[in-house]
């Protein structure tokens, strides 16, 4: 049986599940390949960062990841 702390806990959880919102981290790797972290951008933002490098031949220097956030996207500055 859960306690009333239990469930006050899953509760919040299920809240902070809601106003998440799925993103990309976008990462650059330099000529050392050592990689510099560029942000958290919503997918549109993503897709426009990627054709940026690939317009430079920098495609494929750029990785991305998936997650779920409720933090404001990053500001890029090419």
């Amino acid at each position: 049986m859960q306690s009333v702390q239990d469930t006050n806990i899953q509760k919040q959880i299920d809240e902070a599940l809601k106003r998440t919102k799925c993103k990309k981290v976008l990462y650059f790797y330099d000529e050392l390949g050592h990689k510099k972290l560029l942000g958290v951008f919503d997918k549109k933002k993503a897709s426009q960062i990627r054709e940026y490098y690939r317009s430079r031949k920098l495609v494929d220097r750029l990785t991305e990841h998936e997650v779920r956030t409720t933090e404001p996207d990053s500001i890029f500055c090419g």
